[in-house]
């Protein structure tokens, strides 16, 4: 292909970009009447909402999800999903915006439209955007943000990647708080770098318990379940300030009801059901 044709092609690309934003801009409210608009995304769950200040998640703060391990990358971008399902619930005339580039930096397979569904997720609310590198990923979350059209912007980079650094996270935590829309940011498993958000949850993939199934035919596979680690909550005085209990624990994800519910102890609730695993 010819430059000119390439750039004509970038110009094209350029406008329908700009088209479809100003087609946003114009469903977003006017700001005087934003200020109903919730602060914090409760989870469902006691365990989550317990430990951070506002009762849930900012919804002006940028959350940086880990796993933590290889093996719990999976875990990690479901657990994602149904944080995304949350914003979705919170914000439902808004569109959830997804960025992950070209290559992908985990090798987990891209998102799938029925997987999703079976999440909660409407896939017909999911704008999927794949940037050419990390650089433009960091940079479209950050105009998303600013924009304030969406109920979350999700995106997927390696933790130690040269473009995620400590002003990257600060300019996305900034642009989340301009129009209170938060920023997922899944960072696999290698992620120690300094980071400016708000919140940073370890995940590791937990058993999920099983559902009978069929007489003569093994059980189903229960609800996804999570064992999560609130490593940094900006707002609390001190690590002091979350009990043993809050900071680690187990949950499970509720599509039914579109959150997440605790996992107790059964012989606590007195309940021999098989939805209950004792908390972390």
């Amino acid at each position: 292909m010819s430059s000119f044709a390439s750039e004509t092609a970038k110009t094209g690309l350029i406008a329908e970009l700009r088209s479809r934003i100003a087609g946003l801009e114009a469903s977003r409210p006017p700001l005087e009447n934003r200020g109903a608009e919730p602060c914090a995304i409760p989870s469902g769950a006691r365990a989550i909402d317990a430990a951070l200040p506002g009762g849930g998640l900012a919804a002006h703060g940028l959350h940086e999800l880990r796993a933590a391990s290889y093996r719990d990358m999976s875990a990690g971008i479901g657990f994602a999903v149904a944080m995304a399902v949350r914003c979705a619930e919170t914000f439902p005339d808004a569109p959830v915006l997804w960025c992950e580039n070209t290559r992908p930096p985990f090798d987990m397979g891209r998102l799938y439209g029925p997987g999703l569904a079976a999440f909660g997720l409407d896939p017909a609310r999911l704008v999927l955007v794949a940037p050419v590198n990390d650089v433009d990923l960091l940079w479209t979350m950050e105009e998303a943000l600013r924009l304030g059209a969406f109920a979350a912007v999700v995106g997927e980079i390696d933790g130690r990647a040269h473009a995620l650094s400590l002003t990257a996270t600060r300019r996305l935590q900034l642009a989340a708080e301009e129009n209170a829309r938060p920023a997922l940011l899944l960072t696999g498993h290698a992620s120690t770098g300094a980071s400016a958000a708000a919140t940073r949850w370890c995940i590791t993939s937990a058993a999920s318990a099983s559902v009978e199934g069929v007489a003569g035919l093994a059980p189903f596979i229960g609800r996804a379940r999570w064992r999560l680690r609130l490593e940094k909550c900006r707002g609390l005085l001190s690590d002091a300030a979350i009990s043993g209990f809050e900071r680690d624990c187990c949950v499970e994800w509720n599509v039914e009801a579109r959150k997440f519910d605790d996992v107790f102890e059964a012989e606590a609730q007195g309940l021999d059901a098989p939805h209950v695993l004792q908390a972390v």
